[in-house]
């Protein structure tokens, strides 16, 4: 017989990135109970729809909801789906209006998800903005930071962001695609990653 942990018995460290697997862990059938979901579930994907803050990060001061995706070989160090997913922000009013609170966004969730594993001043964002020229296109950020489920080494990731403000319903929407893959338009996974603009409205 299998024993089950509460999480209050869990360390504080410990238990932050427990709820973060068990959320992750959630079969798509959950889709059907989130009639109001923005981004699809591709098969055998896995979803995480819930509130932001999220529970290792209750230090952001933004609030609202949060939607992630995740692939069939996202926990795989192998799989060219590792640590490849969609993050979607939808956030009252108008928020994470500068390269600093995007910095702070992306540093407070992820040293919460370390769990005390990875410290924040290790983490090192480098943010790369759209040419004038360019108001359309997205931002770039190279995340050098750690991978604290199947490694538990330090990993680089590549983001590509985009970002509005509607102000008739007073809500900042943020698609956040992700992988450690370099970005590159003709790559399967990021190709794969941007299907789910579209769900978003970019």
């Amino acid at each position: 017989m299998s024993t089950i942990i509460p999480l209050d018995a869990l360390k504080p460290k410990h238990a932050r990135i427990a709820a973060f697997i068990l959320v992750c862990m959630m079969t798509t059938f959950a889709h059907a109970e989130e009639p109001k979901s923005v981004l699809s579930v591709p098969p055998d994907w896995r979803i995480e729809n819930t509130t932001y803050p999220p529970v290792w990060a209750k230090s952001l001061p933004w609030e609202g909801k949060i939607e992630l995706r995740f692939p069939p070989g996202f926990f795989e160090p192998t799989s060219k789906f590792f640590w490849s997913y969609p993050i979607l922000y939808q956030l009252r009013g108008n928020c994470i209006t500068n390269d600093a609170e995007l910095k702070r966004a992306l540093l407070d969730y992820d040293a919460g998800l370390y769990g005390g594993k990875y410290l924040p001043k290790q983490i090192n964002i480098t943010i790369e903005n759209p040419k004038p020229r360019q108001p359309d296109q997205p931002q770039t950020v190279t995340f050098k930071g750690y991978d604290p489920f199947t490694t538990k080494k330090p990993l680089t990731t590549y983001l590509e962001i985009q970002r509005r403000f509607d102000s008739r319903t007073d809500t900042t929407t943020i698609l956040i695609l992700r992988s450690p893959r370099p970005i590159n338009k003709r790559d399967a996974v990021w190709q794969t990653l941007y299907r789910f603009r579209k769900d978003a409205g970019f």
